[in-house]
Parts: structure tokens; C-alpha cells; sequence
């Protein structure tokens, strides 16, 4: 809550509940680049984030449980049956 949220309010002039994770993802790997001596990381050298984490992921979720992947979506509701405790709607 110290780092992260303020850093993305800052970077992308938007609160942090609004942005999707891949984005403060983007952001945050970004950051960091920009101050390499104040971080211990891996970092990504050939790829974005997107190509290494989200696409994979997004693939992995269709083709295992035949789900309905989309970008730049934002979720306003999920409707659950509970009987059946499953998803019917988002």
C-alpha cells in the first residue's frame, strides 16, 4: 500500500483498483528498469510481459477450461449459480 499504490496512481493517473494487472504489471517492470540499482530482479530481455505471462495464461485458460479471454474488457458483474457453483455470466 506505501509503494505500490502510489506508484501506480502516479504512473498512470488512475487508482490502482482500475487498472488491470497486467498493466500495473507493465508499469511496475518499467519502474524498476528506470532504477535497475535499487532492485534485485530478473529482468525480461527479448519479450514484454504481455508475450511472457498474459498470453500463455490466456491460452492455458481456453484450452483447459474453454474460457472466453478477452482485452480491454472491464468486468462489472459475475453472476454465480450457486447450486451448481459456477460462473453462468460476467
Amino acid at each position: 500500500k506505501e509503494f505500490v499504490a502510489p506508484t501506480l496512481q502516479v504512473g498512470l493517473f488512475k487508482p490502482p483498483n482500475e487498472l488491470s494487472a497486467a498493466v500495473a504489471m507493465e508499469l511496475l517492470y518499467f519502474y524498476a528498469l528506470a532504477h535497475q540499482t535499487a532492485f534485485d530482479v530478473r529482468w525480461i530481455k527479448k519479450r514484454s510481459i504481455a508475450e511472457l505471462l498474459i498470453a500463455p495464461l490466456a491460452e492455458r485458460l481456453i484450452e483447459r477450461h474453454n474460457l472466453d479471454v478477452r482485452a480491454k474488457c472491464f468486468v462489472r458483474s459475475i453472476d454465480v449459480d450457486d447450486a451448481m457453483k459456477k460462473v453462468t455470466s460476467i
